[in-house]
């Protein structure tokens, strides 16, 4: 664990999708699609200053989520769990190949560095899930393999 009082954990998890930046872009920001490697639902569309919620496929998780910015095939800067900074960027590599980038910083509680690792852990199945369902048309199961024993909402 670092000594430096100042640290902080952050997150940052990358993975290349062979898909256009817009179509990786819209899997998150639009609620019939975003169920199909990530979420049970959305209560709405990703678009700037809107607010949705989002019930995650365990059973009794969910969050509200402020949409700061939404810049179509680019940017969603969003902020979760009660102001928590979450963006996620897409960087279109050309040849139909898009760098999805997952950005979060500033833990709340008593253990940022533990909640920072489960973060990346989290973050890494969403995207791995978001590549099988694009790229192969696979809906990805890897939320429920990561917690075998959980209730689900959409299940």
């Amino acid at each position: 664990m670092p000594t430096d009082p100042g640290w902080k954990p952050v997150v940052d998890v990358d993975l290349l999708i062979r898909k256009p930046s817009i179509e990786v872009y819209q899997a998150f920001a639009e609620p019939d699609r975003i169920r199909r490697f990530w979420l049970a639902s959305s209560s709405g569309r990703l678009v700037s200053g809107a607010t949705v919620s989002w019930q995650f496929k365990v059973a009794a998780a969910r969050t509200d989520v402020l949409v700061i910015e939404a810049a179509p095939g680019a940017l969603l800067d969003l902020r979760w769990d009660d102001g928590q900074p979450l963006r996620l960027t897409f960087d279109d590599r050309g040849g139909a190949s898009t760098l999805v980038g997952v950005h979060l910083t500033d833990f709340p509680g008593d253990n940022p560095a533990a909640d920072a690792i489960e973060a990346t852990s989290g973050f890494t199945l969403v995207l791995a899930s978001l590549k099988m369902w694009l790229e192969h048309g696979i809906e990805g199961d890897l939320m429920y393999d990561k917690f075998p024993d959980a209730e689900y909402a959409d299940r």
